[in-house]
This record gives structure tokens, C-alpha cells and sequence, in this order.
């Protein structure tokens, strides 16, 4: 799969094996437009064609694109990804359009594929709180804390509660420039922790609690590394694509819990 470029044929073939799902085509004004459904009803996906101009391409002609649920913390990075469009005559809070016209490598498609259908099974919901560990990219930002020094000494840290977070979850911390490149991974032990901090641009209400897992070298996942697991950029808490998770995962070097 790796290297190949996402089209229709190769979408409905992943959903037949992974979901087997037999795709709904509702509309006699769009026989094209088929419709991907979860077991439950919902749609967790919509492959149509339309005309490229509507996603503000220059070209009046017509492509297939393939609507799909995004986690909202994760749509701003997504977005950023070449051939990703906030998307058509759906919700932009929560779906994206996706090229299917060879701009886009299948395991992207997938991997937004396998996020979209997720959260319409119901672990994105508020209403059922998320009960399995998850895997998050978070951004540092050197300017207000050395990281290095407070991990080195105590191998835990306070952060700041700005995703979903539950005990148990992965932290992979990828700090800014002039750094910019994933550097730590630690383990959520805590949560809900009450931390009233107001300064120099930085507001916390609530932190989290994380212990070091693993270090990594500034010269092992730089941004330039990790574009190639499509992340455009880390500017907030956002899910680890599932290839660039093994990667982390073969490649950490774990620290003494001693």
C-alpha cells in the first residue's frame, strides 16, 4: 500500500475488507455519490464526484473527493496536508474533504478513514467518555520551559490539560523551534489537576501529570521526518497516525524508572 495513491476503486476495497461495508448510493441526481455507513447507521464516509472549483482549485473540471470525520483538535494540522480541504456541503467543525485524484497517498486516506470511522462508533464523544489509552502529538514550546532540565532531574512533569487526556495515555512531546523535532515520550498519570497560572502569554487552568517513557535524539523525528507520516505541523494536541506510531514505538530509547 505504501507509495500508492488514493482513488474511489481503492477506498470502497479497503472498506469492503477492513469494514465490510457495501457502499449506499441514495441519490438518483447523483448515482456516483456513494455513501460508506458504520453498523450503526451513521455515515463515517461520502465519496462524490464534483467540480474542482468548488475546493477553490483553479481547474472548472470534476474529481472525486471523500468526505470524512476529523477530531476537531486534529483539523488545523489536517488541513495543512496537500490535497485536504475543509469539507464540502458538510460541517467544517468536523468533516474534511480528501482529493482522490492521485494527489494523495492511500495510507493517508486510510489513516483519515480509520479516524472517521472511530468517531462515528462513539469514541469521540463527550457522551462516552473514552475508556482505551491513546497516542498524542503535543506541541513545547522552549520559550517557557527546559525540558531537558525538568525531565532529567524528576522524570515527570506538569502540562498544561488542553486535549482529551485520560490516564494511561501516550504523550509524545514535539518541541518548537529552534528545536522542532519529537523529543520525549511520556505516560499520563494524572489528570484534572487544578494550576492557576496567567503569564507571559501562557494561561493554565488544569495540567496533567506526565512521567518519561523515552528520549529521543533532536536529529530522530524532526519535522521534516514526520511530514513523511503526513504531519504537516504541530501547533496543538493531535492523534499519532498509526505508521508514524510504530516508528516512535521501534525506535524509543526508554530511560531508568530507578
Amino acid at each position: 500500500m505504501k507509495g500508492k495513491f488514493a482513488d474511489r476503486a481503492d477506498i470502497l476495497k479497503f472498506t469492503a475488507e477492513t469494514y465490510q461495508t457495501k457502499p449506499d448510493y441514495p441519490w438518483q441526481r447523483m448515482p456516483e455519490a456513494a455513501v460508506l455507513r458504520h453498523p450503526n447507521g451513521k455515515w463515517y464516509a461520502l465519496i462524490m464526484p464534483i467540480p474542482r472549483d468548488r475546493l477553490g482549485l483553479p481547474e472548472d473540471t470534476v474529481c472525486d473527493v471523500m468526505n470524512v470525520k476529523c477530531d476537531p483538535l486534529m483539523l488545523g494540522s489536517v488541513l495543512l496536508q496537500k490535497g485536504f480541504f475543509p469539507a464540502y456541503h458538510m460541517n467544517k467543525n468536523s468533516w474534511i474533504s480528501i482529493l482522490l485524484d492521485g494527489t494523495v497517498p492511500l495510507e493517508r486516506v486510510t489513516a483519515a478513514l480509520q479516524m472517521s470511522y472511530a468517531l462515528v462508533s462513539g469514541s469521540g464523544s463527550s457522551r462516552h467518555p473514552r475508556t482505551q489509552p491513546k497516542a498524542w502529538l503535543v506541541p513545547a514550546n522552549p520559550k517557557y520551559e527546559d525540558l531537558a532540565q525538568t525531565l532529567a532531574v524528576t522524570h515527570e512533569s506538569l502540562w498544561k490539560q488542553s486535549g482529551r487526556f485520560i490516564v494511561g495515555d501516550t504523550v509524545y512531546i514535539y518541541e518548537g523551534k529552534p528545536i522542532g523535532a519529537v523529543t520525549y515520550a511520556c505516560e499520563v498519570t494524572e489528570t484534572d489537576i487544578p494550576y492557576h497560572y496567567d503569564q507571559d502569554g501562557l494561561r493554565m487552568d488544569k495540567v496533567i501529570r506526565l512521567k518519561l517513557l523515552a528520549v529521543y535524539p533532536q536529529d530522530q523525528f524532526p519535522l521534516a521526518r514526520l511530514r513523511d507520516y503526513g504531519v504537516a505541523s504541530v501547533r496543538g494536541p493531535r492523534g499519532v497516525p498509526e505508521d508514524l506510531l510504530a516508528a516512535l514505538k521501534r525506535e524509543e530509547q526508554p530511560v531508568s524508572q530507578s
